[in-house]
């Protein structure tokens, strides 16, 4: 019957109360992206709710699988009505998870029910509130349903970030420049990048813009005496501007953003055929602290294919270039999962890179922008990429960590590679204080440039995101309402 059932889309006829309904049709797409909701195999939710807890039942037709459970701790007097409303959610998810997974022979997800970008912000909001540990411990297992290895990792994670909040969440605050243009586009990017192939005539135009941005907002923030933590120029691959527009750049940042009193400055150099000497020794001089050099693969076919206009050659070179001018701390951004690459490839990978002794090294999980690139629909093939998004991540763990590299900020994506995450190393002393803080949203962020995202983070941990427009010509066009606006912005949520 299943080897039937995998030639085409399971088909399921959902019983339970109106409320629950969405919560169980999202839970079971999470193991079958393809699944259809008419007709087909009865699956029926029982949640009952007493002063003694909450009961939940999950039953699938034509199935000795079912699951059930009463959960008396959430009937602590120290959880909420909305605690008890959610909680109702979260089993429902993990039957349904536990009978499915079951039924069709799966393994569930190491991240059990959780599917969201932040897992840590979770395991910080317990700790916020109070928790035990050996509370957590509970929670992460019991209700989550994750495995011994991820529980173990957010709380490893969690108990360094926790060193670097701060009381006040809008003072000190961080810095974020976006340059939207890249040599070429990655067939994977989902980021504000244009090639310059085709947009290179824009930058002239942007990067006077963006100046004028940095000079207003750099004027305002002193003006009301805001300090600033750490700042950070991504994109994009900011390294495209060279010689003197750089330098200029470098020059604005350290007089408005005090970059010389920041904890941290970072500059992403992605491409590493954007990087040679004079440009290495441009962001020393200028007082950057970190940078990022991004092989992703040191597999030369799998860049052709990916469309990275480098080789794993001129990795190694420009990192010769960083430590020979002297940057402090260089990262290096790894994707496991890519097309066509095997274990062995990426082994070949780890080792490559471990010789060039990065400082930080960031594991990315490839995720895709289109379900259909990313999880296929027949469930031979879930079973495949399972096994060996397994394989690659452990492989990856133990390597990163023989080098001395602790993990200190992670996310997840949708569609994300064999349900895994993106993970963050660095030798203890050299996290990166803006990943941290951006990631968790302890801290707001004023963001300048194509693209950019500011977050201002309230008291309650609420924010409000504002966007700069992502196209290079409409920010250049509009740049005096951007700056008008989020002046606005800056004197709501930064003064108290």
């Amino acid at each position: 019957m299943l080897q039937a059932q995998r030639l085409e889309p399971l088909s399921f006829n959902i019983q339970t109360d109106p409320e629950f309904y969405k919560t169980v049709e999202s839970t079971i797409l999470t193991l079958f992206p393809n699944a259809q909701f008419s007709g087909g195999r009865n699956i029926t939710i029982h949640s009952q709710v007493s002063k003694e807890g909450i009961r939940t039942e999950v039953i699938l037709a034509d199935s000795t699988v079912r699951w059930e459970i009463f959960d008396q701790e959430i009937s602590d007097s120290g959880y909420t009505v909305a605690d008890w409303k959610r909680r109702r959610k979260e089993r429902i998810r993990l039957g349904l998870i536990q009978v499915l997974t079951q039924e069709y022979q799966l393994k569930p997800s190491p991240w059990g029910i959780l599917v969201g970008v932040r897992p840590t912000k979770l395991i910080h909001s317990f700790f916020d509130r109070g928790f035990s540990l050996e509370k957590i411990k509970y929670l992460l297992s019991e209700v989550y349903g994750l495995e011994s290895s991820r529980q173990g990792l957010l709380l490893e994670v969690v108990s360094k970030q926790r060193l670097y909040f701060h009381e006040q969440v809008h003072n000190p605050i961080g810095i974020y420049i976006g340059v939207p243009f890249c040599p070429t586009r990655c067939k994977y990017c989902s980021f504000a990048a244009y090639p310059l192939a085709s947009h290179g005539h824009l930058v002239d135009g942007f990067i006077n813009a963006l100046y004028h941005e940095i000079e207003e907002i750099g004027c305002l923030l002193q003006e009301l005496g805001i300090m600033i933590e750490s700042v950070y120029v991504g994109g994009g691959t900011p390294t495209i501007i060279r010689g003197n527009r750089l330098i200029k750049l470098l020059a604005l940042l350290n007089k408005y953003f005090a970059v010389s009193q920041s904890r941290e400055f970072t500059v992403e150099a992605g491409r590493p055929e954007t990087l040679d000497l004079e440009t290495c020794q441009i962001l020393q001089q200028a007082g950057v602290h970190r940078i990022s050099i991004n092989p992703q693969t040191m597999n030369d076919q799998t860049l052709v294919r990916i469309g990275r206009d480098h080789t794993s050659a001129q990795v190694r070179q420009a990192f010769e270039y960083a430590k020979t001018a002297g940057i402090t701390t260089i990262n290096a951004d790894l994707i496991i999962g890519l097309p066509g690459e095997t274990l062995s490839d990426l082994e070949h990978t780890l080792t490559e890179v471990g010789k060039l002794e990065p400082d930080n090294i960031t594991v990315h999980s490839l995720a895709m922008k289109r379900a259909a690139e990313w999880r296929k629909s027949t469930l031979e093939q879930l079973y495949q990429e399972q096994a060996l998004g397994e394989s690659m991540s452990q492989l990856t763990q133990d390597y990163v960590r023989s080098l001395g590299l602790e993990p200190y900020y992670l996310y997840r994506q949708r569609k994300i590679f064999s349900d895994l995450e993106n993970i963050g190393y660095a030798k203890p002393g050299t996290e990166s204080v803006y990943n941290i803080q951006m990631m968790e949203e302890r801290q707001s962020i004023v963001s300048l440039g194509g693209g950019a995202i500011s977050k201002f983070v309230k008291a309650d941990l609420s924010l409000l995101r504002h966007a700069n427009p992502k196209c290079p010509a409409t920010y250049s066009q509009q740049i005096e309402e951007i700056i008008a606006a989020k002046k606005c912005l800056i004197r709501q949520y930064l003064v108290v």
